[in-house]
């Protein structure tokens, strides 16, 4: 059994599907940031501080810049990438490895 520990406070995990486009966390639909003020009308923004994107089917690039089918981090289904700041969180960009070939992520957020 594979233990999970937790540094912060988890937000919900979300299924994203790579494209033969590079996208952000928050086009592949995480939540990097969230408002603080609970309806108070000036509350802080948090940004994410640790973020976990495992790959379940098809290989996926990735970088912090913009990746290509060619440029990137390869990763196959079975890894797990973890951003270990907002920079990287902010960042990082994923695309197809395989034009056509779409990846299945699920991305986890912590605040």
């Amino acid at each position: 059994m594979q233990k999970v520990v937790s540094a912060a406070n988890p937000n919900a995990v979300v299924k994203g599907t790579s494209s033969d486009t590079a996208q952000t966390l928050v086009e592949l639909g995480a939540v990097i940031a969230i408002d603080n003020s609970l309806g108070s009308g000036g509350g802080s923004i948090r940004q994410a501080t640790f973020a976990t994107v495992s790959v379940e089917t098809n290989a996926v690039r990735f970088s912090f810049g913009t990746p290509t089918t060619a440029v990137g981090h390869l990763v196959q289904p079975g890894d797990v990438i973890e951003l270990e700041d907002v920079y990287e969180i902010a960042e990082f960009k994923a695309i197809s490895a395989v034009a056509g070939a779409h990846g299945v992520l699920q991305i986890s957020t912590e605040f």
